[in-house]
């Protein structure tokens, strides 16, 4: 894992000397190395569908690929999939297969393998290869129906946003909360049966009233997979210190974004940093077996003030961790075990 020795040295305060700097920095690659690192939600997989670049070369382009994903010591990765085609009717189903087909060509690349459960993460540890997770990022691709999505666990989906900011046949998102729309009668049955199947539910984008009759229903450990916290960041997207509260007490999981537009007000504020900030925040209120990272990388545009420029670069977030005093144990929670923890017990 390479590291930048002059970027970590100036990070750390002037009377440290040389050999204390080189001793932190190697206490950071090591807890790097050791840790299981799991990216929440990456939005990757619609660069390949759409065709925009290769997965398994390199690229100037957007924040990440294999060899990035790679170098920058990702274990685990949760490909969302978007419904890019928004026109009504979604036609969700034929967007599902869509993804499903490009999923499963990146697993068959040298060194990637498909998760579906915790002991694939597990597993995939003594291979050293890439595990990929299949994630829909919105109930569009369900058309309402819980015999499709059936039908897409079978084909390895195993993580289901409800909403993607607007309404659908789910639930209202984010976008609609004026409504105080929440789940429908179709999302509740889609709730139960992802709780029997072992899929989990994410509610990143759900409309406050969605989220709080999710936790209402209690089915089963639940996860924001990419969202950061209100009382830090005012934006419609971001959780309140109720709605954290809520899912430590579920036995759920918030994913710490890296998206500056929910933790960023200026350029200035694109930090690092600050989102340790929100991590921290999040730990507190939370607690810190419930809290872990959802980059959100590739949806959010280049060039532009970014707390990292790409994935390689996500050692600087354990640096940061560390720097703030955080265990290596700690820190390796946040780092991906404790959506190791969330998927066990979801998944089996």
């Amino acid at each position: 894992m390479p590291m930048d020795i002059d970027s970590i040295i100036k990070s750390r305060k002037e009377e440290d000397s040389r050999e204390e700097q080189e001793l932190f920095l190697e206490r950071v690659e090591e807890v790097h190395e050791e840790s299981t690192i799991v990216d929440g939600h990456l939005c990757t997989l619609y660069d390949v569908v759409r065709k925009f670049r290769p997965f398994n070369e390199s690229s100037p382009e957007g924040h990440a690929d294999l060899p990035r994903l790679m170098e920058g010591g990702v274990d685990v990765a949760i490909m969302a999939a978007f419904a890019w085609d928004r026109t009504w009717p979604v036609r969700g189903v034929r967007q599902g297969l869509e993804y499903v087909d490009a999923f499963n060509s990146l697993c068959m690349l040298p060194g990637v393998r498909a998760v579906t459960a915790a002991r694939d993460i597990i597993q995939r540890q003594d291979s050293g290869d890439l595990g990929l997770m299949l994630a829909f990022d919105g109930g569009e691709f369900m058309e309402g129906s819980v015999e499709v999505l059936r039908m897409f666990y079978k084909l390895g989906l195993r993580m289901l946003a409800l909403a993607w900011n607007d309404r659908n046949l789910l639930a209202d998102g984010a976008g609609e909360s004026v409504t105080r729309g929440g789940l429908t009668n179709a999302g509740r049955k889609i709730v139960a049966e992802c709780a029997r199947l072992g899929i989990l539910v994410d509610a990143a984008h759900m409309s406050e009233a969605g989220f709080w009759d999710l936790v209402e229903l209690g089915e089963s450990p639940f996860v924001v997979s990419h969202a950061n916290c209100h009382s830090l960041f005012h934006h419609p997207r971001n959780l309140t210190d109720d709605q954290l509260q809520a899912i430590g007490e579920a036995g759920g999981l918030v994913g710490i974004s890296l998206n500056p537009a929910y933790f960023a007000g200026s350029s200035e504020e694109a930090t690092i940093s600050r989102v340790v900030d929100h991590i921290m925040h999040a730990m507190e209120v939370a607690g810190e077996e419930n809290v872990g990272i959802g980059t959100d990388f590739d949806s959010f545009g280049q060039p532009g003030p970014q707390p990292v420029s790409d994935v390689r670069r996500l050692p600087l977030l354990t640096q940061e961790l560390l720097r703030r005093g955080m265990s290596g144990k700690t820190a390796g929670g946040i780092l991906g075990g404790n959506w190791l923890r969330v998927i066990r017990a979801v998944m089996g």
